[in-house]
């Protein structure tokens, strides 16, 4: 079912508690029992993102590490749609994955100060550029790393409150972009988690939305269409 099909549905339903609470009755009480352990874990605080990914691979990559670690949501800044979603690589985590495309670092930006968010760039190239262990994880943050050849753009680190690199102590002057980010991710949610005394972090209406979501994904489309136009009377 197409993403905007099924929205418009959920809000025609009453919105998502209406459509969670329709869904509900299909879905396995162990499938509901995993969906709420990895919501329970969902840190919507960290988030991550690419600017202008030369190898589609790389990032798609980092949709799958991001899912698996828990963050809150994926980021791609280019004008290439679709770039975070294959298949293959993902193993299917974007369909567990939020995800958001932007076609320029603009309306990027506004997007994650919408949200109060801090702005930290990947830099090894920077004098200013601090220890991965060194961002505060006290606020909520978007790690943003640049493409594999030429790093970030000089205007997305104008916009960043801070640049950081992953301390390496080898002969290696770099990282592969879709290691530096799982590196990245691992540290900050783990020191994200710690601050906040639990797994996650992520609101109600949110986890809600999500719950609707994720349980449709396991329904087939005809029956989504009757629970959540049929039965929102009964």
């Amino acid at each position: 079912m197409h993403a905007s099909e099924f929205s418009q549905l959920v809000e025609d339903c009453g919105g998502p508690v209406a459509a969670r609470e329709r869904l509900q009755p299909y879905v396995s009480p162990a499938r509901q029992q995993r969906i709420a352990e990895v919501l329970d874990a969902r840190v919507a605080s960290i988030e991550v993102a690419i600017e202008q990914p030369a190898d589609p691979h790389n990032a798609a990559a980092i949709v799958r590490t991001a899912e698996a670690l828990g963050a809150g949501m994926v980021h791609a800044v280019t004008e290439t749609s679709g770039i975070l979603r294959a298949r293959k690589v993902t193993r299917g985590t974007y369909y567990w994955m939020e995800t958001r495309h932007h076609r320029d670092f603009a309306s990027f930006e506004a997007d994650i100060r919408a949200r109060g968010m801090l702005l930290a760039g990947a830099c090894v190239d920077e004098a200013s550029s601090v220890e991965l262990q060194q961002l505060p994880v006290t606020r909520p943050m978007c790690v943003v790393f640049g493409n594999e050849k030429n790093g970030l753009s000089d205007a997305a680190r104008s916009r960043c409150d801070m640049l950081f690199h992953v301390e390496m102590y080898g002969m290696c002057e770099s990282l592969n972009l879709s290691v530096s980010a799982a590196i990245s991710l691992h540290n900050l949610l783990g020191r994200r988690r710690r601050v906040l005394g639990r797994m996650g972090d992520i609101d109600t209406t949110r986890r809600t939305w999500l719950e609707a979501k994720w349980y449709a994904k396991a329904l087939d489309e005809r029956l989504i269409r009757r629970a959540l136009t049929e039965e929102r009377c009964g």
